[in-house]
């Protein structure tokens, strides 16, 4: 059986992803339009017609597209979202004609399935959005098949040990590596949106997603992790080289080699295609209970330059 993962979009014009497995499709987050949505779907061998679910991190703009919300009331596509997101979406039309179809389905802090025989755990994020959630998703397993397992965390502005527990032993980690420190210290923005993007309801830095997935990789088996992929880059505050250079001396200090990729706002990429075992993994170029815990500030410490194990391929293009 093969699986794909696919960022269709990330950053902060619109972020969304694909977990596939044969024909079923589970969509996160749907901050892309309409159009392009479909554009990126068929750009990476899919369409609409396999989505059977989409879930919501959160309700900011970049994550939420009404006219997305009315395409999967015409489709009979159900909506996975927080109680707490409700508030925000009320008022969305997109939500109400899903609401009024009974296509909407919350969730809490607990795992779930959803419709195709996806599992999915919520993973706490820290936010200023409300409440937040990345994810754990699995699908594939059997009696005799260990099957998938994607981790998916992105708009947080801290991390703690539950956040690690949550994302090993899976497959595909994607997680955010929103800035350089630097960069957004000096990007002459507003003070307010910078003390912002730094606080623990903000975004994750270079190196406290490194940190993260130090932690992540350090927690996981051996035969687990084959991809590596950096969500939701600033344009303003960041660059794919100085991301990839951090995540790269994560790896490299654990001894490890994984695929890293730097997802982009545009076109869709990565495009990940993996079977159920290590052994099936590759990358195919296109063009439980629940854990809750405390946030504890994840450590800053300057950048420096990287080496790379043999065999560790690098790319953003």
């Amino acid at each position: 059986m093969t699986f794909q993962f696919a960022v269709l979009g990330s950053g902060s014009k619109g972020n969304s992803a694909l977990f596939r497995q044969q024909g079923a499709g589970l969509l996160i987050d749907a901050g892309l339009g309409v159009r392009l949505l479909a554009e990126r779907l068929a750009s990476v061998g899919s369409d609409w017609s396999h989505l059977s679910a989409v879930v919501l991190t959160h309700t900011h703009g970049d994550h939420v597209d009404t006219g997305v919300f009315r395409g999967m009331a015409r489709r009979g596509i159900p909506l996975y979202c927080h109680e707490g997101h409700h508030q925000n979406l009320d008022r969305d039309e997109g939500f109400k004609a899903l609401d009024r179809l009974g296509l909407v389905r919350c969730y809490d802090d607990r795992p779930f399935m959803a419709p195709s025989g996806f599992r999915v755990e919520p993973v706490t994020a820290w936010h200023d959005g409300g409440p937040t959630f990345g994810f754990r998703l699995e699908a594939g397993a059997g009696r005799k098949r260990r099957g998938v397992a994607v981790g998916y965390l992105t708009d947080t502005g801290t991390w703690c040990d539950a956040t690690a527990d949550a994302l090993v032993d899976v497959d595909v980690l994607g997680v955010e590596f929103n800035h350089d420190v630097m960069m957004q210290r000096t990007s002459g923005r507003h003070p307010a949106l910078i003390a912002r993007n730094l606080g623990d309801r903000g975004h994750l830095s270079n190196r406290q997603a490194a940190d993260l997935v130090s932690s992540i990789l350090a927690r996981s088996r051996r035969d687990r992790v084959s991809h590596l992929v950096l969500l939701h880059l600033s344009d303003q505050c960041n660059r794919p080289e100085i991301a990839l250079r951090e995540a790269g001396e994560a790896v490299r200090e654990s001894g490890r080699q994984v695929l890293i990729h730097a997802a982009r706002q545009a076109p869709a990429h990565p495009d990940l295609s993996f079977g159920p075992t290590r052994s099936a993994a590759y990358w195919k170029p296109h063009g439980a209970a629940s854990r809750t815990a405390r946030p504890s500030s994840a450590r800053r410490r300057p950048s420096d330059a990287c080496g790379f194990l043999p065999g560790l391929n690098l790319e953003s293009s």
